[in-house]
């Protein structure tokens, strides 16, 4: 089974779906959110990877032309009953074949989507964002920091004095350590990209991850202009820079 495969049917599994409904909005959501607020409401917008439909409580309140897609049918059937009388369609960013050329006016693909597939389909999937999206149209997305100080943290037994505490530590502890091992095979060190089995989901997830350097450099290659990276606590950071600090870094980039 590919990693991608292996990703999706963690998807699928009830009990992180249940997980994803009750997400909020993270910071840097919000400040991009309100800063290109003239770029979502009353535009066409494509809230791509909208899982359990975080996003979609917020983005379908701007704009009338709000589509919200996924590739996990979980994902959506509870994102259809988080919010009603929103428009969800069943899609793989890998072959968005059901949208136009320059359908929408904006795209986002957050909560770290692309870092669900390997290497070419990312390249695969950054070709039909830019597809979809007009000449000039924003899109912005998620993405994990390959310089985190803990991206490649190993499963550790928590210890507490209570007997009831410790033993459900221990179970979390064993759960983590047969992911892990099942898991780290996929695991790759690449130049330009990493593919990690981080601690995500009790190990179950493989990810990957690029530095703020080289996904500047992958959007560009892909058709996009950078316009700004954001940190998990909503700093502005230099396209140039680099951070140690925040396990995930939000992008704003335009279709050239």
């Amino acid at each position: 089974m590919d990693f991608d495969e292996l990703n999706k049917a963690t998807y699928e599994g009830r009990d992180l779906v249940d997980r994803y409904v009750h997400a909020t909005l993270l910071v840097p959501e919000v400040l991009i959110f309100f800063k290109y607020k003239d770029e979502i409401a009353g535009r066409r917008v494509l809230d791509m990877g909208c899982g359990a439909g975080r996003t979609a409580k917020f983005l379908s309140q701007w704009t009338d032309a709000y589509t919200a897609s996924d590739y996990s049918s979980q994902m959506l059937e509870r994102a259809k009953e988080h919010v009603p009388g929103a428009r969800f369609l069943l899609c793989d960013v890998r072959d968005m074949g059901i949208f136009a050329d320059r359908e929408f006016d904006t795209v986002f693909f957050l909560n770290n989507g692309l870092d669900s597939l390997g290497h070419e389909d990312r390249l695969r999937a950054l070709a039909e964002l830019r597809r979809v999206l007009k000449p000039g149209g924003l899109f912005a997305f998620s993405s994990h920091n390959r310089n985190h100080r803990n991206a490649r943290l190993q499963p550790q037994l928590e210890f507490t004095p209570d007997p009831v505490g410790l033993a459900r530590s221990l179970v979390r502890y064993r759960r983590r350590a047969r992911n892990r091992a099942r898991n780290r095979p996929y695991e790759r060190e690449e130049a330009e990209y990493a593919i990690i089995n981080d601690r995500s989901h009790n190990y179950a997830l493989i990810t990957y991850y690029m530095t703020l350097r080289d996904q500047v450099a992958q959007i560009r290659a892909a058709g996009f202009e950078p316009l700004e990276v954001y940190d998990l606590c909503g700093n502005r950071l230099p396209l140039d820079g680099e951070d140690t600090e925040s396990g995930w870094l939000h992008y704003v980039a335009r279709r050239s």
